[in-house]
């Protein structure tokens, strides 16, 4: 199967090495959807609007864009899988996923992580290296993990949440949509829609942090 990759830009080329690598993908058959890549006459090369197109319809489609673009990412992921093209997941083989574990389309598993039993993971989500995530969690659609993240059991976190590396979060919390939790933060609480929260012991922020 032919992939392509929409945006590529520093993590585009992170994610074409981390499946090359796992996978015997020909690389030279790999369609990129990148306007500065395209105008740079890049071979294979094509409009980052061109992915719709019926011509790449056959093609499995990694959407590549990082944290400060979530919302569109999970735009372009819903219009693909309206457009009925292939949107795998990829789990790297180094990650520990427990069989009953649940993961949606477009959505990446890192190396070195742990996945327990009964979690569900939705669309387009982000789990980075080594994070671990115990029993009966539920990940909304484009959350963006950073590394060794901790979720303990029966966490749940809403759709379009960013939660910084070396976060750890207590048993029975829900986490709701678009919050943004900084580096390092022990989340002991509920956390709701829209906020920014980071420290130990966690505090909610009056502005919102800015991702960098």
């Amino acid at each position: 199967m032919r992939l392509a990759i929409i945006g590529y830009g520093a993590l585009g080329r992170y994610i074409e090495d981390m499946i090359t690598e796992a996978y015997p993908v020909d690389r030279s058959e790999i369609v990129y959807f990148d306007d500065q890549r395209h105008a740079a006459g890049a071979e294979r090369s094509r409009p980052f609007a061109a992915h719709t197109s019926d011509e790449f319809r056959d093609l499995e489609f990694y959407v590549c864009l990082g944290y400060k673009h979530l919302r569109i990412k999970q735009q372009i992921i819903d219009r693909l899988l309206e457009l009925g093209r292939k949107v795998p997941s990829f789990v790297h083989p180094s990650a520990y996923v427990h069989p009953s574990v649940r993961i949606g389309s477009g959505s990446m598993v890192y190396p070195g992580c742990s996945i327990d039993r009964n979690t569900a993971i939705g669309n387009g989500a982000w789990i980075a290296n080594a994070d671990v995530i115990a029993h009966d969690c539920t990940i909304g659609d484009c959350c963006w993990f950073g590394a060794s993240v901790t979720l303990s059991g029966m966490v749940a976190v809403a759709a379009r949440t960013f939660i910084g590396s070396g976060s750890v979060v207590s048993n029975n919390i829900e986490i709701g949509s678009n919050v943004i939790i900084g580096l390092g933060t022990v989340v002991t609480k509920p956390v709701g829609d829209n906020l920014s929260v980071i420290g130990n012991p966690m505090r909610i922020l009056e502005r919102p942090l800015v991702l960098r």
